[in-house]
């Protein structure tokens, strides 16, 4: 799929926050003349290239190529133009599903950087068997959200199996350590999900179900409901905390293993934590960190508590950390993998994903950007046995050739 396409990649949403933070990325490591950008307003696009033009000589002469949402012949002319389309375009409820059908109905690959799981089971219940059948790759969740989780787990499994001769029965994600900000952009995809699940009950229902992205007719393993409250962790010797982003990642992190033919197998459990550290101080950060999460979740429940939230307290669209911000944030995880289920003791493997960046923004637009990538490539340049086409994730559509290429671009992906 994608032969003869005029360019590798083309930047969907370009001119916003994350947008042009992969443009940025692109240009400065991207193949001249390979990709593009694509938005609704041509004077941002303008304005876009000529920032450009700082980062790289060929930016200059940038392709540009307007195109809307609300304009299904545009999306496809910019569909058929490229190998892969990379959008950044959210909140994805509101505005992603006819990026999707347009990349399908043109055979182009596409990937983005969605945590809205909710809307994520729509695209496959509605998408997957049509880009499965045209072998169109629909990788979503390219960013913080879900790489490190989901090819950190891959990585671990990888290496327990090197060691046992067998997966994992369990694993647990720790956020070890992370520095960074917020976008305005992030904060409105929180609120449109808080949003529909307050008036939707299909919506609570996919939100809540941790086996909500299974492929259909697979029966549920044993996991349940992400950790809620504060608890002591004595593998780590540390307190740790509910993570905001576990009902995204743990999620994918289960269709990966089915989408590989349950090469972690049928009855692996996983779930993912904040570290906060020993005594009586990590148990005080827990519950203050907890409050704060579910105080934020609340007032995006209520309308008037979204205006407050959204006029006061939280960044516009558009808007996110500054590029001081950025350069100093950083991220650590770590998986641990125990051979037998039970957290006590009993051998392990663990591994190590970061990167010197701050995780929601220099990070996921290395992650991103090198998805699209890799992606335009082809599938010859994946590990075999992958799935050809369908709604995929990035440990199941791009494995272990993924981890490879974001090791070259500096991040980390190590064994411990």
């Amino acid at each position: 799929m994608g032969e003869g396409r005029e360019f590798d990649v083309i930047v969907f949403g370009a001119t916003g926050f994350t947008g042009r933070l992969v443009a940025r990325y692109l240009a400065r490591h991207a193949r001249a003349g390979s990709w593009a950008i694509a938005g609704r307003s041509e004077e941002k696009l303008m304005e876009l290239r000529a920032d450009l033009a700082g980062e790289s000589l060929e930016a200059g002469g940038l392709s540009m190529i307007q195109a809307d949402v609300s304009d299904g012949g545009s999306l496809r002319a910019l569909a058929r133009r490229a190998r892969v389309v990379c959008s950044t375009v959210g909140p994805y409820a509101l505005y992603g599903e006819p990026v999707v059908e347009a990349c399908i109905e043109e055979g182009a690959d596409y990937c983005d950087l969605t945590g809205e799981m909710d809307w994520v089971a729509e695209m496959i219940e509605r998408h997957h068997e049509a880009a499965r059948h045209k072998g169109v790759r629909v990788v979503h969740s390219c960013g913080f959200d879900s790489v490190p989780s989901d090819l950190g787990v891959l990585l671990m499994q990888q290496e327990a199996i090197a060691r046992w001769g067998r997966p994992a029965g369990q694993g647990k994600y720790y956020l070890w350590q992370a520095r960074g900000g917020f976008s305005g952009g992030t904060i409105a995809s929180a609120a449109e999900t808080v949003e529909r699940a307050a008036g939707d009950a299909r919506v609570r229902a996919r939100l809540s179900d941790p086996y909500a992205l299974y492929p259909s007719g697979e029966l549920p393993g044993p996991d349940g409901q992400p950790q809620d409250l504060v608890k002591y962790d004595r593998e780590i010797g540390a307190w740790t905390g509910p993570f905001m982003m576990a009902r995204v990642n743990e999620k994918v992190v289960r269709r990966s293993n089915a989408l590989r033919g349950f090469e972690y197998g049928r009855e692996f459990t996983y779930g993912e934590v904040v570290r906060m550290g020993p005594g009586v101080g990590g148990a005080l950060g827990g519950w203050a960190m907890t409050l704060g999460l579910g105080g934020m979740v609340a007032g995006l429940a209520f309308r008037p508590g979204r205006w407050l939230l959204k006029r006061f307290v939280l960044p516009k669209p558009g808007e996110g950390p500054s590029e001081q911000v950025r350069k100093r944030g950083c991220f650590r995880t770590r998986v641990y993998g125990w051979k037998e289920v039970g957290l006590r003791g009993g051998e392990r493997v663990e591994v190590e994903i970061g990167a010197d960046q701050d995780p929601g923004y220099g990070a996921t637009s290395l992650m991103l950007a090198e998805s699209a990538m890799l992606l335009a490539e082809g599938r010859e340049a994946v590990s075999g046995g992958l799935p050809r086409g369908g709604v995929l994730t990035p440990a199941s559509a791009l494995g272990e050739t993924l981890i490879e290429r974001l090791r070259s671009a500096g991040m980390i992906f190590r064994v411990l």
